[in-house]
């Protein structure tokens, strides 16, 4: 008989086989004190009733070189309730903030229309849910992922979803899930975020390494108008992709990039990337 176990780990029995230790990627077991690996001597705790399968760091955790420059300001950055309320609230006070977000659900329903409805799709990160709504639609079962824990209380307070979910912290660098374990990944505004060319590739490898059917992924595009005119006024640059690299790394990893549209052509420099794994 399997021990019993906090809420939490209850909640993820829909995805418990598909989970993978984050640090070594073997499978999960039932454990006297929760959930925990199959192989090595990780644990993964709940609080708040969330899962925290987060591994925690940057791209140096795949032993890329040391640099100043890196993502663990910015994971830290939604560690409390109050940033992550922050965050979202200008998203919905702020009227360019309220057209861009429109502008994205338009967006992802054109995207995700033409592959129907999947039975488990991951969103990572989930940003306090602001765009879950949109994803919930297209899925059975929506995973709602963060290492910003302010992000996921944020977002296990707003009203229910259309379609079940799970709450969890987990990491782009090193998703909790085993290789082509989760129909479809989403991944929206994370990438400009990452100051390092190590860490924007390793995140679109791991989405790629876990999705079965497709990776939505957002990145803002080094030819864009707007980073161009930041270019020429001396600011400073946007941590940026280009079209050909995204498709490369696709390619690289079974897949092939079918549509890549601007956010808005003047106003944003994000692009929504779609790529449909090979069968």
């Amino acid at each position: 008989m399997k021990p019993a176990l906090v809420d939490a780990p209850r909640a993820l029995q829909p995805i418990l086989e598909f989970l993978a230790c984050p640090w070594c990627r073997a499978p999960l077991d039932w454990k006297p004190a929760g959930l925990g690996c199959s192989s090595c001597p990780a644990q993964f705790p709940a609080r708040d009733g969330i899962l925290d399968l987060a591994r925690r760091g940057t791209a140096e955790t795949w032993g890329a070189a040391d640099s100043e420059a890196s993502s663990q300001a910015y994971q830290d950055a939604y560690a409390a309730l109050e940033p992550a309320q922050h965050y979202n609230r200008e998203y919905e006070v702020r009227t360019l903030k309220r057209l861009s977000t429109q502008r994205e659900r338009n967006l992802i329903a054109r995207l995700l229309r033409p592959h129907g409805r999947v039975q488990h799709l991951l969103e990572l990160p989930c940003g306090g849910g602001r765009l879950s709504p949109s994803f919930a639609q297209w899925t059975e079962l929506l995973v709602q992922a963060d290492t910003g824990w302010g992000q996921l209380l944020h977002a296990n307070r707003r009203p229910v979803l259309v379609t079940p979910r799970v709450l969890m912290a987990g990491s782009g660098f090193h998703v909790p899930f085993r290789d082509a374990s989760v129909d479809g990944v989403a991944c929206v505004r994370l990438s400009h975020h990452l100051p390092t060319a190590d860490e924007r590739r390793r995140l679109l490898q791991e989405l790629l390494r876990v999705a079965r059917r497709y990776v939505l992924m957002t990145f803002f595009d080094h030819h864009s108008l707007k980073n161009r005119l930041r270019q020429r006024t001396k600011k400073p640059p946007k941590m940026t992709m280009t079209v050909d690299e995204v498709r490369a790394i696709a390619r690289e990893h079974g897949a092939e990039l079918v549509a890549a549209p601007m956010l808005s052509w003047v106003g944003s420099g994000h692009r929504y990337a779609m790529m449909v794994k090979r069968a």
